[in-house]
């Protein structure tokens, strides 16, 4: 039987702390270890048939709860507090089995995938349907939402913690604030979240409101959201690395007594004794190992308003399933492919330049780059619709010319197209300055967005705001 792991609250690092806080706290008696195991609702595991690839490391899938009853009413209306529970957000948190690497893969809950059938922990049997991600988990809980991500990934879940939104706001407080950062000032009436320009420290409301938010960051959509989940994790676990936190007991305390509150796991994992033996795994594990990164999506075919998964996501999940980091040494992926073969590239082809950044200029700016680059045809239009990540498309035949024209930019996501003549460079909302993105020493596999946690990264308020 190999160790579990536990994770707290809407992203995985907190939950990682929490486990290793309460692990620390154990030694302070056996009355506080009791407390926290009767504090602890549980769950079934997986309530479908399907279990997926054992990995070999520990793989735990934290679930970020919206809902809005007892005393989370405040959040929403009448209908809210009606309705069920939401997985609003979803990690898998994944600890190598040498305990070296840490992956913590976010899936956006706009994401349409196949939801098995399940038989809940209500009693009630769901058929399999398709749907978005975040609505598994009203399909009788939280085993549910585990089956489908075992589904989505191929990754066998060995446990899942299911946070509601005290639990952010508490460890927040007891940390005394993360530090974030965005590049303008963000007043975000949906979510709550205030904060101005820059560098800012946010705890309690404004900590979990920025968690939440939304329409606050890129261009509204839940990727966006996403990115700026990762960063405050990050900065998180910066900080309660360097100040020492973990070995404060009065923290630490305060800490295990509102995550356990406001939390519910798997019933092996609901055993504090399991707690102690993960726990210490997560001591030694170098900050720049600790990847952070988002399952590479496109709209979906049957709505533009929803996400399906892109054919980069295979190379995420199988990383997974063969317990290997998310990060990717590009000298090593050169040394271990083929020598691809010499092409003469054409540089007559169409390239248009669409500008879908929100900043003005850059379709113009980014044309400048490609015509440098010696490409004769090359027409800068404006986008109606904002993109997040920058992409690089191209009709059958010139994929080699759209990698080229990818590469002066750093742009990493380069794919096929039907019904265009030539190559598209959509410029998005993660490049609004600049001749090219800032280019990574090591990749996410799939050239999925990301970030390990060791970066300090500032976030694109929302054009919309």
């Amino acid at each position: 039987m190999r160790n579990r792991v536990v994770k707290s609250a809407r992203n995985k690092w907190i939950a990682m702390c929490m486990a290793l806080c309460m692990v620390i706290v154990l030694g302070f008696g056996y009355a506080i270890t009791m407390r926290w195991q009767s504090n602890l609702h549980t769950g079934t595991l997986n309530s479908s048939d399907y279990n997926g690839i054992e990995s070999g490391a520990l793989d735990i899938l934290i679930i970020g709860s919206d809902t809005r009853q007892g005393a989370n009413g405040d959040y929403g209306d009448e209908n809210d507090r009606a309705s069920a529970a939401r997985s609003d957000v979803m990690m898998l948190l994944q600890i190598s089995k040498d305990k070296k690497n840490v992956n913590v893969l976010s899936i956006p809950r706009d994401l349409i995938v196949t939801i098995p059938k399940c038989h809940g922990d209500d009693g009630v049997d769901y058929p399999e349907e398709e749907n978005m991600i975040n609505e598994s988990l009203s399909h009788g809980g939280p085993g549910c939402t585990v089956a489908t991500v075992s589904k989505l990934t191929g990754v066998q879940i060995d446990h899942f913690m299911l946070v509601d939104f005290n639990a952010v706001k508490a460890l927040s407080n007891v940390v005394g604030g993360v530090e974030v950062c965005v590049d303008e000032a963000i007043d975000d009436p949906s979510s709550g979240l205030d904060i101005p320009a820059g560098t800012s420290s946010v705890q309690g409301e404004q900590a979990l409101a920025f968690l939440r938010s939304r329409h606050g960051f890129g261009d509204g959509s839940d990727i966006g959201r996403i990115q700026a989940q990762q960063s405050f994790l990050a900065s998180l676990l910066r900080k309660v690395k360097a100040e020492g936190t973990l070995s404060n007991p009065g923290k630490l305390i305060n800490i295990a007594n509102a995550v356990t509150e406001n939390t519910t796991v798997d019933k092996d994992l609901a055993n504090v004794s399991t707690l102690v033996s993960v726990g210490s795994t997560l001591s030694g594990v170098d900050l720049k190992n600790v990847v952070f990164a988002t399952v590479p999506t496109e709209p979906w075919v049957q709505d533009a308003n929803r996400l399906q998964v892109t054919k980069d996501a295979d190379a995420v999940f199988k990383r997974l399933q063969d317990d290997k980091s998310l990060k990717v040494d590009p000298a090593e992926e050169a040394a271990a492919a083929p020598a691809a073969p010499a092409v003469t590239l054409d540089k007559s082809v169409a390239v248009t330049v669409t500008n879908a950044s929100g900043v003005s200029g850059r379709a113009q700016a980014i044309s400048s780059v490609v015509s440098n680059a010696g490409y004769e045809n090359v027409t800068p239009m404006n986008g109606v619709e904002l993109i997040a990540k920058s992409t690089v498309f191209y009709a059958d035949g010139y994929e080699a010319e759209a990698r080229d024209i990818a590469a002066k930019m750093n742009i990493t996501n380069v794919l096929p197209l039907q019904g265009i003549a030539g190559v598209a460079v959509t410029v998005g909302t993660d490049f609004t300055e600049g001749e090219a993105l800032p280019k990574q020493e090591a990749e996410i596999a799939g050239s999925a967005s990301g970030q390990t946690a060791d970066q300090v990264k500032c976030q694109h308020a929302s054009i919309f705001g």
